[in-house]
């Protein structure tokens, strides 16, 4: 057998482009879909990869080891601090900020690579099934086959929403999409996010729409370790789109201008408890969890951010001091996720719930700033570490939902409503005194500035610390809508060039100070 076979194509034939020039050779790796869609049997399974797919192009390994932009993205949020040199995380936070490199010889294009065709990888097993059952396919029977549909509809929903949120335009796929050996797609068909997350949106409706005119039970086998009913799937829906709304936004303006009421409404009406899939560090993996576990070099709590947790005044004089001269230092906090006591004996004897002190460890390469030195890692995992990499682990939260919720009532005027939210997690696991809008007992955060934080900051406080490395761009997304990336961030990814290069269309990229697609000043300057 012979195929045509383009730089984007590998896995994904709906991405090929006849704008390149074409190498007729054997490719055994490439999917025939005749061959995979041959079976009632086959397309459920091709179906339920689909879901796998899209985890691996988020959170799981992208290729081997390689954790796609997940770990430039915490780096780049300060969501942790990188020592080690891997997978761009040094290039992504180095200060001032650096354009993203998006050349096919830049040595962190296969990260920029790895979550745009993951996601059309998922997009394409879920269309690929959706043609055969709209064809007539029917699985097993007529509950099997609205499930299927309904997951399908899900998976690509989901998929298409990562694009969104990671690049600035991308391409919409469905099953009515023409073919491309007939209509390849060019650089025309490219959609800038804001309608990407619009398709996103709509195919969750239709997920959401399935599975409420029927009946059936999604086996902990298709996401693993969980079980989801009808209904269940409609929830979980509703809270994916709730993410989607509130983190598609690039800067202040955009994320004040969400309906944040649909959001509400959309919290409500979605999943009320976490969303824990079950790793087993061989089909299911989370990466950033396995690299975080190395500590040292690979991991430490970043500073930047988690130092407004200090009431000594450290972190106000570590501000202040200038970039290249600064170091690790001891952080004071009534906030019971961090270590308690004034000194290093006293807090290693006496760990957070989150975050312990772990010593100088991992303080190498000064060259690559001391600015990125801590005395802190994060110990709110330690048992899925010490499993091996094994065990149930949140991708999506309650707590996430919920302050989600708290920013909708407090965009909305509800400030009342949004401090008792914001209360359940800052008194429950911080063991901080409740805020209000005017009042900030504990004056936890404590801006650089020295200023006590306001209700907003007290709800990012509360979300940072609640959706820690749960998933790709958990801090990054919200970041940039709250404007607190460090001028220059860029605040999306460029289309890759390698598939710029099969559209024949320019390169491009974003970020470094003043270039476009960067962030502007940011909330909090971090003395820069």
């Amino acid at each position: 057998m012979s195929k045509r076979i383009h730089a984007v194509v590998g896995t994904l034939l709906l991405l090929g482009a006849a704008a390149c020039a074409d190498l007729t050779v054997p490719n055994e790796n490439e999917p025939n879909t005749g061959r995979v869609l041959a079976s009632p049997a086959d397309v459920e399974q091709l179906i339920i990869n689909s879901y796998l797919s899209y985890h691996n192009a988020t959170i799981g390994f992208t290729s081997g080891y390689d954790p796609g932009i997940n770990a430039q993205m915490s780096a780049a949020s300060f969501e942790h601090t990188p020592m080690a040199a891997n997978f761009g995380m040094i290039e992504r936070s180095a200060l001032p900020r650096l354009p993203i490199g998006n050349t096919t010889a830049d040595a962190f294009r296969g990260q920029y690579e790895a979550t745009w065709y993951g996601s059309y990888r998922a997009i394409k097993a879920a269309n690929d099934g959706l043609t055969a059952i709209s064809g007539g396919l029917v699985i097993n029977n007529a509950a099997d086959t609205r499930r299927a549909e309904a997951f399908a509809k899900f998976v690509r929903g989901l998929a298409h929403g990562t694009l969104a949120l990671v690049y600035d335009q991308a391409f919409i796929v469905d099953e009515n999409t023409p073919d491309p050996t007939v209509r390849p797609l060019t650089a025309g068909d490219l959609a800038p996010y804001s309608e990407v997350m619009t398709a996103a949106l709509r195919y969750l409706d239709e997920a959401i729409a399935v599975s409420q005119a029927n009946t059936f039970t999604i086996p902990t086998t298709w996401i693993n370790g969980v079980q989801l009913t009808n209904q269940d799937l409609v929830r979980l829906a509703n809270s994916y789109k709730a993410r989607y709304r509130a983190e598609v936004a690039r800067t202040r303006e955009e994320r004040q201008a969400v309906n944040w009421q649909q959001v509400i409404a959309d919290v409500d009406a979605g999943r009320q408890t976490d969303l824990m899939i079950e790793m087993d560090d061989v089909n299911w993996q989370h990466v950033i969890h396995v690299y975080h576990s190395f500590y040292g070099a690979w991991n430490q709590v970043n500073p930047m951010i988690l130092g407004m947790a200090d009431q000594s005044g450290r972190y106000q004089t570590w501000i202040g001091t200038p970039l290249g001269e600064r170091t690790a230092f001891l952080m004071v906090t009534p906030d019971m996720r961090f270590p308690q006591g004034s000194t290093a004996a006293a807090q290693q004897a006496n760990p957070g719930l989150y975050i312990r002190h772990k010593g100088n460890a991992g303080h190498v390469r000064p060259d690559r700033g001391t600015w990125r030195w801590s005395l802190y890692r994060d110990t709110r995992f330690q048992d899925f570490y010490d499993a091996g990499w094994a065990g149930p682990l949140p991708v999506l939260t309650r707590a996430e939902m919920q302050l989600l919720k708290a920013e909708g009532l407090l965009r909305t005027g509800d400030a009342a409503g949004a401090a008792t939210i914001i209360n359940q997690t800052r008194v429950g696991n911080g063991g901080l005194a409740p805020v209000t809008q005017g009042s900030n007992p504990d004056c936890v955060p404590k801006l650089p500035s020295g200023a006590c934080g306001d209700l907003l900051e007290a709800l990012k406080w509360e979300k940072r610390l609640e959706t820690w490395a749960t998933r790709m761009g958990s801090w990054f997304f919200d970041s940039r809508g709250w404007g607190d990336l460090v001028q220059g961030t860029a605040v999306h990814y460029p289309v890759p060039a390698k598939e710029l290069l099969v559209l024949r269309a320019p390169l491009y990229t974003f970020g470094g100070v003043g270039q476009p697609g960067a962030a502007g000043p940011s909330t909090y300057n971090f003395g820069l």
